[in-house]
């Protein structure tokens, strides 16, 4: 999926309405005070006194990084610029790059992340959300919150793949699914309690995902939990990409994340938490440079309030780009009602539910974060964003002034309407319900 920054949107935004100066290199080091100092400046022709006053800087790089500051003089001669507010802070003899505005570039930022929202559908991210289980007689499930109602366009149900005879397990000779009868048994944990949790039937012990034990977890309160397992010859893998998935149930939200861990260095963790809707799997990747000794996959539980959950079914492969999966059937006969889909044919039971749609595009608030959209997409925001910025000049501006802002928003308006870089929707697999 192509992703675009923030730092790369602002200054096209900004040459899209007019208000980008240029992005520049100060020549000495930034101290600690209010001047950042440039002599780029003055070999780009501002060679006036004062010529940059009430213009805006935005600090790119080093300590300032993301630092926005209105300009408040300029000399000349030196290439200084003297900015509002508070001293800045220094940066030893690191050169800064900044960038120059017409207009505030925190003002331009937000007008960005209204476009993201006033373009969808036509500017949307893809959402593939896989955190619903399916059970027997159980037609109704929650919409995925980051998914608007009436823009869920495709459900599948993926059946697992069996860790245990699965060839490209690097964990399948150890106790991956926890049905060793001494449980914890090639598992290591740290503030987490590990015990069998046994299957039952009539009722069904709905925490077991398979076979005939799963692994319960009880988090201690008010410290960072991890349940780990070492993947055999782990040396064999270096450099290669880790992929790892394991299912777990809990109905706590935002604490649980998929880990992996080179040697005795820090836990790396998934970006996505469990998010508290039952069975779950989880994911992580990471390439494996510079192990050592050992390579461990597992969880980690950020700190809290104690809690249980359950664990089952890990799979860890190498070299792959990413974990396999089995291609779900596709499910036509479903619909959505307020924030629910129901499923009119049911689902499999403990069968992953696959719920694809369209939801909107990612805030921005650092210069690094990235919204779903490739260069010829962004120039479609662009143009909502101008038609949004010259829109609050219309009911601003006095009437001499009037006719100015009108064509400037109708002209941009014209460009939103031409649909230039706008995203074809996803195809919509549903019968008749």
């Amino acid at each position: 999926m192509a992703t675009t920054s923030l730092n790369t949107m602002l200054p096209a935004f900004g040459r899209t309405i007019g208000a980008f100066i240029g992005s520049f290199t100060t020549t000495t080091a930034i101290a600690a005070n209010t001047s950042v100092v440039s002599t780029e400046l003055t070999d780009s022709g501002f060679n006036n006194d004062d010529s940059l006053n009430d213009t805006f800087i935005k600090i790119t790089s080093a300590n300032n990084h993301d630092t926005v500051r209105r300009v408040t003089d300029y000399t000349a001669s030196s290439g200084t610029i003297t900015v509002s507010g508070t001293a800045l802070t220094s940066d030893s003899s690191t050169q800064a790059t900044f960038e120059l505005y017409r207009y505030d570039p925190d003002q331009l930022r937000d007008t960005l992340n209204d476009a993201r929202l006033q373009s969808f559908p036509r500017l949307y991210q893809e959402i593939l959300d896989r955190t619903t289980t399916g059970a027997v007689n159980v037609p109704r499930y929650p919409r995925p919150s980051t998914i608007p109602q009436n823009f869920v366009r495709q459900i599948y149900e993926e059946t697992r793949i069996e860790v245990k005879t699965f060839a490209n397990n690097l964990v399948s000779t150890l106790n991956c699914d926890f049905e060793n009868s001494t449980i914890s048994t090639d598992w290591a944990t740290s503030n987490i309690t590990l015990v069998a949790e046994s299957d039952t039937t009539t009722p069904d012990n709905w925490v077991v995902f398979e076979g005939s034990q799963s692994g319960k977890c009880t988090v201690a309160a008010s410290n960072v939990g991890t349940l780990l397992q070492t993947v055999p010859s782990s040396t064999n893998y270096v450099g290669e990409e880790i992929n790892m998935g394991i299912w777990v149930y809990s109905k706590t939200a935002s604490r649980i994340s998929a880990a992996i861990q080179l040697d005795s260095g820090t836990v790396s963790t998934s970006s996505a938490t469990h998010s508290g809707n039952g069975w779950e799997r989880l994911t992580h990747s990471l390439v494996a440079d510079g192990v050592s000794s050992t390579i461990k996959c597992g969880v980690q539980v950020s700190s809290g309030t104690a809690f249980v959950f359950y664990a089952d079914q890990l799979l860890v492969t190498a070299g792959f780009t990413n974990i396999p999966q089995i291609l779900g059937n596709r499910i036509t006969t479903w619909r959505e009602e307020g924030n629910d889909i129901v499923l009119l044919q049911g689902a499999v039971g403990d069968r992953n539910i696959l719920v694809r749609g369209m939801g909107h595009l990612s805030p921005v608030s650092s210069g690094s974060d990235t919204m779903e959209i490739d260069e010829r997409q962004a120039r479609y925001l662009y143009h909502v964003a101008a038609s949004l910025w010259f829109q609050q000049d219309i009911d601003q501006l006095d009437v001499s002034d009037l006719n100015a802002a009108q064509r400037r928003y109708t002209h941009f308006a014209n460009l939103v309407a031409q649909n230039h870089g706008a995203m074809a929707p996803i195809t919509l697999y549903k019968g008749v319900v």
